[in-house]
């Protein structure tokens, strides 16, 4: 079993995301690609500060890509003067977000990025599957899954955090685990779940929430650290 300590959904105007990320982190990103600040925005919002050293895994999906970046850089190649910049090119590659993030959360030992298919689908189902897995198999303390989208009018990213059923050094959401018994309340599939279920958790006064794929979720109704 695990328990659910974060989950946040942020949305940006693509133009106010590096003054968020200066604002957070004191440093600019500049040049960088806007799934790469989205990762930086969301990890720290889900991780105090003490939490950021803890041995942790990052799973990502993203309907959108680095789709920006990459007709960025095939202008220059089309249509430019010249060769493309160097940052042109390392902005297009969604595995750099890793090392970038890193920078921010020491404790980032593995990342995993998986694209979607078609706009406006996720597969929650499946980073839960994997989250769940890996804490069981250590050594990782905490596991985020994330799902990041980069559009021209918007930049959103949704997270749910992940931690081990008797991690007692973190507040305490709500449970979660793969049981044969339904729920009282079904959450389909969609990129902003993490909303969906922060809002459903204190209208549940008793009985589970049926999420994507096998699992089941229940709140805690306890806050603080124990």
């Amino acid at each position: 079993m695990s328990r659910i300590f974060a989950l946040l959904s942020q949305h940006y105007p693509p133009d106010a995301l590096g003054g968020a990320v200066r604002a957070l982190t004191g440093k600019a990103m500049r040049r960088t690609a806007r799934l790469h600040q989205l990762a930086v925005l969301g990890a720290l919002a889900c991780l105090p500060p003490a939490r950021r050293e803890l041995p942790t895994a990052w799973l990502w999906q993203s309907c959108s890509g680095p789709r920006e970046e990459t007709q960025t850089l095939l202008r220059e190649i089309c249509h430019g003067d010249g060769e493309p910049m160097p940052y042109d090119f390392l902005a297009t590659q969604p595995a750099l977000a890793a090392p970038q993030l890193r920078e921010f959360v020491p404790g980032l030992q593995m990342a995993s990025h998986f694209p979607l298919a078609s706009e406006g689908v996720s597969d929650w189902g499946m980073l839960l599957q994997q989250a769940d897995d890996l804490l069981c198999q250590g050594p990782y303390v905490q596991v985020l899954c994330a799902q990041l989208d980069s559009w021209p009018g918007d930049c959103a990213g949704h997270w749910l955090a992940l931690a081990a059923d008797d991690d007692v050094g973190v507040e305490r959401l709500a449970g979660m685990a793969m049981t044969a018994e339904r729920g009282t309340r079904t959450l389909v599939d969609g990129p902003d779940l993490p909303a969906r279920l922060l809002a459903a958790l204190p209208e549940l006064a008793d009985g589970r929430i049926d999420l994507p794929g096998r699992y089941r979720c229940w709140p805690v109704f306890r806050t603080g650290r124990e």
